[in-house]
């Protein structure tokens, strides 16, 4: 009995153990940090694309991007590889990089510029944290054609019922609602929608960089259609229309705006006056109910009333209302808008096509290698035959020979290594459309090549969208665009000798100074001054209006010319005309950017009370900045085109 007691007392102690080895290993276990494996289940990533899910593929494209992240706070970069269309025997590739901050146990969110072309392609945006891939998100949405884009400022789909059924100039309206946190930051992601609506109310809760988005986008060309009365964000300037007391008023003056037999009845309204600079375009000046009015080279146009009043919705005359609106801000527009089209391989990325004007090397002309021919031919021949038979020692012309061959090709290598470059060779050229009040719009490509292998870093302005492209087939990894708060880094590794890397930039400057001009028109001709406000000197500047062509030559900065008749030449087509003036748009780097702006004339309009102002420059432009590392430039040939438009006073004259 003592022995099996003694037996059991030993088993049940080696359970305890076993039991608390157990217990403490599964303590020990769940006590150590989780594997990199699990790392990035306390990370999750959404995306919103476009604009409710619509997008252009010509054009970039917002991104907004939300980070939810349960770990601790750590730096992480989004990344997105690009291989996009060709142009020409170019095609887009590369790499996009943003640093996001991600705070401990919160929320964080940013806006993104994406090429539409890579969306249409399928595009995988990556989360990297700790150097892992962490969280993934296919970036998809619904490309566009043929259809005006309208955003309305909005939480609720439903806000975009009174488009229904609208057109612009015969283009059906596509109406999406856009949430305001879902509006971006960057004024070029605008540019996909023809107009943008909303309430005064939604303007004042938008985020600082949203309101100075949207006054950016309007001042380049684009339509902001205000409903209500109110105080907007200082970006915006003055609305057309002052608040008031609420009324009910009689809306039967919207009947002659749209053109339809009678009126919606009683709409309320909150108006006060008309501005000075406004234009009224429906009611009156004590009941204004739809004004206008420029803001830059676009316009910015409101309505007292909000469009989804219930008497406004079921008049059936709503929707020619709003088609007259969009038709009528088309009539109005002073000038064309200075971003559109800007990833068309046939807009302003054939501007890579600069690449073709770069001269790898200095050959020597045909009657230079005629003459070296020539000269081996009489040395090997009638020279070697007579002096080895005067020597009689015929047979060493085994010898002679050889040596001769060798002498003349060591020649000519030495004269090709005599023209080679000593280092990179750059062409760019951009264009930098200025708005008038220091704002301008600029791009442009740079084509950079070299007669060794190696690596190049350019650093272009922050919130600038750049794409990169090459003309072989090295892999897309070497081309990576990182941008940051200070700078926007375009890196190119590995680069092979005599290989082409093309970099296309956009991006708004605030400080790119303006072209002041003064111009008075009085019996058919043309008065006034122009002065160059801008930091470069403008060559060539011409003023273009109502068939006429003004030379003002060159202007250096801060130089005033004033405008002469002598000056002035009757022009029936004023791109070859000024092609013959300007001989830097018909030269080298220049024709491509003559055939450019031959293009943008063909899509320009005519007004009678705005005169276009050209010019060129050899420098000015950051999009074109030269790589930043060591290697030496050894040829960097760049050209600017400078467009504004001026308004034209016209002069009462005598007798009329």
């Amino acid at each position: 009995m003592r022995l099996v007691s003694r037996c059991l007392r030993a088993l049940d102690c080696k359970l305890m153990v076993a039991s608390a080895t157990i217990a403490a290993a599964c303590l020990g276990f769940w006590s150590l940090p989780a594997p990199e494996t699990f790392a990035g289940t306390s990370v999750s990533m959404a995306t919103a694309v476009g604009y409710g899910g619509y997008y252009v593929a010509d054009e970039w494209v917002p991104v907004r991007v939300s980070v939810h992240n349960e770990g601790p706070a750590d730096m992480a970069k989004l990344v997105l590889r690009v291989s996009g269309p060709s142009v020409g025997d170019r095609h887009v590739a590369g790499a996009f990089m943003w640093p996001l901050w991600l705070p401990k146990g919160a929320t964080a969110s940013t806006f993104i510029d994406v090429p539409g072309f890579a969306l249409s392609q399928g595009a995988q945006l990556s989360l990297v944290l700790g150097g892992r891939v962490v969280s993934t998100s296919w970036l998809g949405g619904n490309s566009v054609s043929h259809v005006d884009l309208v955003g309305v400022v909005s939480d609720k789909s439903q806000a975009t019922q009174f488009l229904a059924g609208t057109s612009s100039d015969g283009t059906p309206i596509l109406p999406v609602a856009l949430r305001p946190q879902d509006l971006p930051t960057s004024a070029q992601a605008l540019c996909d929608l023809s107009a943008l609506v909303a309430s005064v109310d939604e303007l004042e809760a938008l985020s600082r960089a949203q309101a100075r988005s949207i006054a950016s986008w309007v001042n380049q060309g684009g339509l902001l259609v205000v409903t209500g009365t109110g105080i907007v964000p200082s970006a915006l300037g003055h609305l057309p229309i002052s608040p008031g007391f609420f009324q009910v008023v009689n809306g039967n003056a919207l009947a002659n705006f749209a053109s339809t037999g009678s009126g919606p009845g009683q709409i309320e309204s909150t108006a006060g006056q008309v501005a000075a600079s406004a234009r009224l375009w429906a009611g009156s000046n004590a009941n204004p109910l739809v004004a206008s009015e420029s803001f830059g080279r676009g316009q910015i146009w409101q309505t007292s009333f909000s469009p989804l009043d219930p008497d406004l919705l079921a008049w059936q005359g709503n929707a020619q209302m709003w088609t007259a609106l969009f038709h009528d801000a088309g009539l109005v527009q002073d000038a064309d808008p200075a971003v559109s089209d800007v990833l068309r391989p046939t807009g302003a990325l054939s501007l890579t096509s600069v690449g073709d004007a770069l001269e790898p090397l200095r050959m020597p002309g045909l009657s230079t290698f005629g003459l070296v021919l020539f000269a081996y031919l009489v040395a090997a021949g009638p020279v070697t035959f007579y002096v080895l038979r005067r020597l009689r020692r015929a047979a060493l012309a085994w010898a002679v020979l050889p040596l001769l061959s060798g002498l003349t090709t060591a020649g000519i290598f030495a004269l090709g290594g005599s023209a080679r470059p000593a280092g990179l060779l750059m062409d760019g050229i951009g264009v930098m459309d200025l708005v008038g009040d220091g704002q301008a719009y600029e791009y442009g490509a740079v084509a950079i090549m070299s007669p060794e292998s190696g690596s190049d870093t350019i650093h272009l302005p922050a919130g600038d969208d750049v794409l990169t492209l090459q003309s072989d087939n090295e892999p897309v990894a070497n081309a990576v665009i990182q941008h940051g708060d200070d700078a926007t880094t375009v890196s190119l590794t590995n680069v092979p000798r005599w290989h082409v890397r093309y970099v296309f930039s956009s991006g708004f400057d605030e400080d790119a100074g303006r072209i002041q001009c003064n111009l008075k028109e009085a019996y058919g001709l043309l008065f006034g001054t122009v002065t160059n406000e801008t930091r470069m000197a403008l060559n060539d500047v011409a003023v273009v209006y109502d068939g006429m062509l003004v030379k003002l030559g060159t202007l250096a900065p801060g130089e005033t010319r004033s405008l002469n008749a002598s000056q002035e030449v009757p022009t029936s087509s004023w791109i070859s005309d000024y092609g013959v003036y300007n001989r830097q748009l018909t030269h080298g780097i220049g024709r491509t950017l003559g055939a450019y702006l031959s293009g943008l004339a063909a899509g320009s309009r005519a007004n009678s009370e705005v005169a276009l102002v050209l010019a060129t420059s050899n420098s000015g432009l950051p999009e074109l900045a030269a790589p930043a590392n060591q290697r030496i430039v050894a040829s960097e040939k760049t050209l600017v085109l400078v467009r504004a438009y001026a308004p034209v006073m016209p002069v009462v004259e005598a007798g009329s």
